[in-house]
């Protein structure tokens, strides 16, 4: 296996097209939103994802953060949300990591 920084272009050859998670909201700064139509829900290995449907027509995935999961619980596609991160919270255990906080609001 090669680790990825050690990768220079495409080492597979033709036809091989490499795929960026562009596409997941990874908020950073307390304050940055994400409004939209929610166009699918998706159950993954850690848990719920939602497909949102941005006013420019972007289509943007959730992440599985638990807090953001638990606020979203009752929302169904075809439902407008609005998220908020708060920011973090630290670990209540030593070597846990920090939790992430959201506010949701949903217009059916």
């Amino acid at each position: 296996m090669v680790k990825e920084e050690n990768v220079v272009g495409n080492p597979f050859g033709d036809g091989f097209e490499e795929q960026l998670s562009n596409d997941i909201w990874l908020p950073e700064v307390a304050g940055e939103t994400l409004k939209g139509l929610v166009k699918d829900i998706i159950e993954g290995s850690y848990g719920k994802t939602y497909l949102i449907e941005t006013d420019d027509g972007a289509i943007v995935r959730t992440p599985s953060h638990k807090v953001l999961q638990s606020r979203l619980a009752d929302v169904e596609i075809g439902d407008e949300v609005g998220i908020i991160y708060k920011g973090q919270e630290p670990p209540s255990v030593k070597g846990q990591n920090p939790t992430r906080i959201y506010q949701v609001f949903v217009r059916r």
